[in-house]
């Protein structure tokens, strides 16, 4: 019960998933208009926040004890993948921005994600209607045509209530291949995290289907993180350091270290991005442009816009090919209960 409490407690002091872009295209809006970041959050606390006396107590107590940005984020219940940018966004100083671009990106994937959940509703329920059935033929269906085709004797028959009994199960094996699968994907995952960074890196990167886009994210991160603070006028060691010091994204950090090293050892940003061979083949293209042209920072800005929209696009393509994936899954089920219904009548038809 005490557990129980303490999630409700935790749930009713902090932002809904759902409602996280329109708290950061709010606070965006405040923070334009000229008030300061702690008298934007205090002014929307109770449009979002149902406990929101608790919630503002415990801010004002971050406040006194000289934390950041980050920690009144983490306080309100923002996953790690947001509370990077912010924190980098605190060193920058374009908070700001930062807080409108995450606004936009939020509600581009809280609408994938409902998209996605209507999408999966309508076939999931046929999954289920169908399921039952295939039940209802196995517990009553099959053991009478057993029972009639028996009396029969005839060879023929019986083999097709074994293809029948084999096509009834197709649900079953279905839902147990779904899940084995998906106890291994869960339990590589967690191994995987055990694993050092570097050796995390190779291996998303050798995975034929998630290199692609392992290689697209980090990219993306990479060049928005790095082009806010070349931009902010920040040197390059300065913004390798602060994406070394953030503590929010391991890889990010490991990279900076890595490129880091190869600054120091001489070479071109370029070249070190280049050597690194952990980013998509473009990037190397807009940093050297960057270098040659002056406006590194902007440009890397740029390709993390292009990257988001091309993410976007990608999101978008699959998840518009999810539903008929599904309904081709059911079409195979019930083409299956068709033939395992009508297999053994056709076969005692030829038999009278």
């Amino acid at each position: 019960m005490k557990k129980a409490k303490i999630f409700l407690d935790r749930k009713h002091q902090t932002i809904p998933p759902n409602m996280h872009a329109s708290f950061l295209n709010r606070l965006s809006d405040l923070l334009k208009e000229g008030y300061t970041f702690h008298e934007s959050v205090a002014m929307l606390l109770p449009f979002h926040v149902k406990d929101s006396e608790t919630v503002s107590k415990r801010i004002i107590d971050v406040q006194r004890n000289g934390l950041n940005v980050v920690d009144v984020f983490k306080l309100l219940g923002f996953p790690s993948r947001l509370l990077l940018p912010l924190n980098l966004a605190s060193v920058h100083g374009q908070l700001q921005q930062t807080i409108a671009v995450l606004s936009v990106n939020t509600a581009f994937f809280e609408s994938a994600k409902k998209r996605l959940n209507s999408l999966l509703m309508y076939p999931i329920f046929l999954f289920m209607i169908l399921f039952l059935l295939f039940t209802m033929f196995r517990t009553y269906f099959l053991p009478n045509m057993e029972a009639l085709i028996g009396s029969r004797g005839n060879e023929a028959s019986e083999q097709s209530l074994t293809w029948t009994s084999y096509l009834l199960q197709m649900p079953n094996l279905f839902f147990m291949t779904t899940i084995i699968f998906g106890c291994l994907f869960i339990l590589s995952y967690i191994l995987l995290r055990r694993l050092p960074i570097d050796r995390q890196l190779a291996i998303y990167l050798r995975l034929p289907i998630v290199r692609g886009w392992y290689r697209l994210l980090l990219t993306r991160v990479f060049a928005r993180e790095m082009g806010g603070l070349l931009e902010s006028g920040m040197s390059l060691q300065q913004s390798l350091k602060a994406l070394i010091s953030q503590e929010e994204h391991e890889v990010l950090q490991f990279v900076g270290e890595q490129m880091t090293e190869q600054v120091v050892r001489g070479e071109s940003f370029s070249q070190a991005v280049f050597l690194l061979n952990t980013f998509t083949t473009e990037l190397f293209h807009f940093v050297l442009h960057g270098e040659n042209s002056g406006y590194l920072g902007r440009e890397l800005s740029l390709y993390s816009e292009f990257l988001s929209q091309e993410i976007e696009k990608k999101l978008s393509l699959y998840i518009s090919i999810v539903q008929p994936t599904l309904f081709l899954i059911l079409a195979v089920f019930i083409i299956g209960a068709y033939l395992a219904i009508l297999l053994p009548i056709y076969n005692m038809i030829n038999i009278v």
